[in-house]
């Protein structure tokens, strides 16, 4: 903020197949614009709320994005996705996979092509700003945040910060929950409204579930009360169900052969039409148009036209429809189990707004008595919210107040942690305690000792307040002598499980190599995990000739002459993201490297 007198905050959704950018200045009615006339040179619909998360290049470089790629073109779709890379439909969804092959073609890695679609969307929002405030650049300063998935790994939320600086966007950019933007841009509405009581409330955007307990309506207080879940069942699956209905219904062989700009265009006619208008309750009749179809009068195909029956549809949709309704009951469960009860389910994201699904989830809910709610607005919730995140989260206010009300602070009071974080540690043998193939003899102090035993700093389903500190220390031995000059480098390593109870010991069928371990420790180092997963990896270096003031001592086994260093550790918990410290002898130690593994 040093130099400005105010500050933009930039909330920006970047979806799976479509995203969305809001925006407020951060001063007197902080009034937030939706970017809704992005550039289409089809111009079906004058305003849309979110624009394609679609990318095409032409020799290595970006050519069109968003509405603009061309049926004919070979662009990127669903290119999120990749950001998390041991994700199963990288290898079973087709947009994913076409994706996926397309980046040997452009000899780019998944989050370098996020970062270029980032890029241009990020100049459209700035050309955007500046309509408005034509000298924003002298007198704002900009804040980013962008949302992620809740159920995202932590290496997939750092590949999408990595995009957006290499997008050119502004430090620091701040990560917020889809499923928390949502909840905040759809309950404040709600709650003016007067349509919420105190109670729980189920949230759902795109592939998040996620349930809150409404603490107080004035101001809105919320926490979650039940851990989050979710799953790819969001109305972009509609499109490969449908897609895979037609191709059943005229018969693999000719849907092949026709041409695949035809087959994009009735996709498209698709997404724009039946699949935001479909719904029991009218007599309408519904059709696509695929040119160079085959006449079929049986099939209800005439004229380059098909005719969809509603039974057929009902099909389509309740193969989304059934995996959200039991996702939501899942949820409903969970609440139940803690001795609360949901008064609300609200629909957002684009999804959302669909009168099938609210149909559906009315019906099943009908004698319950849990209210379903659609909000206006559904498809944006996400990117406006993150833009209200923002501006709670100010630092214009030392206690991140919430906009236009002093001293109210933030909206969600608390979380439920997703993951259970932890270290891995040695420990003395203890043979009623340990497994025999864990014990090694140290060569440090020639005591038996039990590896790869985990220490949990926090557990999947505890509470967490914005800004909890984990502490631990850490112990390091290093051999360092009296000539010794520059750095000794250290590594310490985190480990993250989503398991209900998590293992006290590293186990399961994969393993990898820690290199960065002393060969005194183990021969060979190695770690197994699948309950257990490698978070990320800290490096941070120490003056020798500070650690030439720990006392020495000399190995029984080696005879090395060696000394023991104790570091101290804080993980700082935020919304989406972990921020790290280590400390050494009082002192903080300013340059810490983060690495996040390569997943596979």
């Amino acid at each position: 903020m040093s130099g400005f007198s105010s500050e933009i905050v930039v909330g920006i959704d970047f979806g799976t197949t479509h995203s969305g950018v809001s925006w407020a200045v951060n001063g007197g009615s902080k009034v937030i614009r939706l970017i809704n006339n992005w550039p289409d040179p089809t111009a079906q619909n004058a305003s849309k709320d979110k624009v394609p998360s679609s990318i095409s290049y032409v020799d290595g470089k970006p050519q069109r994005w968003g509405y603009t790629v061309g049926l004919t073109d070979e662009s990127f779709k669903w290119i999120k996705i990749l950001l998390e890379e041991n994700h199963k439909y990288i290898t079973t969804v087709e947009p994913v996979k076409d994706s996926n092959k397309l980046l040997t073609k452009v000899d780019k890695k998944a989050h370098e092509v996020v970062a270029d679609y980032l890029k241009l969307l990020w100049g459209y929002t700035l050309d955007d700003i500046q309509k408005f405030h034509p000298t924003f650049r002298e007198i704002f300063a900009l804040r980013v945040v962008l949302t992620v998935p809740a159920m995202w790994s932590p290496a997939a939320k750092d590949k999408t910060l990595q995009a957006a600086r290499l997008a050119g966007m502004p430090s620091p950019i701040k990560l917020v929950t889809e499923p928390e933007a949502a909840a905040l841009a759809t309950l404040k509405d709600k709650a003016d409204d007067g349509a919420l009581k105190v109670g729980v409330l189920g949230s759902r955007a795109e592939m998040d579930l996620i349930s809150y307990e409404i603490i107080q309506l004035e101001p809105l207080k919320i926490k979650e009360c039940a851990i989050g879940d979710g799953g790819l069942c969001g109305s972009v699956f509609l499109d490969t169900t449908f897609q895979k209905y037609i191709e059943t219904l005229v018969g693999e062989a000719q849907y092949n052969s026709i041409k695949e700009t035809n087959r994009k265009k009735m996709m498209k006619e698709f997404e724009y039409g039946i699949k935001r208008s479909f719904s029991e309750k009218n007599d309408q009749i519904y059709s696509v148009d695929l040119r160079g179809v085959k006449d079929d009068y049986k099939s209800n195909i005439i004229d380059d036209t098909i005719t969809v029956t509603m039974d057929a549809l009902r099909v389509v949709f309740d193969h989304v429809s059934l995996q959200i309704e039991n996702l939501i009951s899942e949820q409903i469960a969970q609440v139940t189990e803690k001795g609360l009860s949901v008064k609300s389910i609200l629909l957002v994201g684009g999804f959302g707004e669909n009168r099938y699904l609210y149909d559906r989830l009315l019906q099943c809910h009908s004698n319950d008595g849990i209210q379903v709610m659609q909000v206006n607005g559904a498809w944006s919730s996400i990117c406006r919210g993150a833009t209200m995140w923002g501006l709670e989260h100010s630092d214009l206010n030392s206690s991140a107040l919430r906009p236009g009300s002093p001293g109210e602070g933030p909206t969600v009071t608390s979380r439920l942690s997703r993951y259970s974080f932890g270290m891995v540690f040695d420990q003395p043998y203890d043979e009623n305690y340990h497994h025999i193939d864990e014990v090694y003899l140290s060569h440090d102090d020639g005591a038996y000792l039990a590896r790869d035993q985990m220490e949990w700093l926090l557990k999947r389903g505890e509470e967490v307040e914005e800004g909890r500190i984990l502490d631990t220390s850490c112990e390091q031995i290093v051999k360092v002598g009296f000539f010794d000059k520059g750095l000794e480098m250290f590594s310490s390593d985190l480990f993250y499980s989503d398991e209900p109870i998590p293992p006290r010991r590293m186990s399961s069928s994969e393993s990898f190599q820690i290199t960065h371990l002393p060969l005194r420790l183990y021969d060979i180092a190695l770690i197994t995990f699948a309950a257990v997963r490698s978070l990320c990896t800290l490096t941070y270096g120490i003056d020798r000739n500070l650690l030439r003031h720990e006392k020495s001592f000399k190995s029984p086994v080696t005879r090395e002459k060696l000394r023991k260093a104790i570091f101290n550790m804080a993980i700082v918990l935020g919304n989406a993201t972990l921020g790290f410290y280590i400390g050494y002898r009082g002192e903080t130690v300013t340059s810490i490297a983060v690495e996040y593994p390569e997943q596979t």
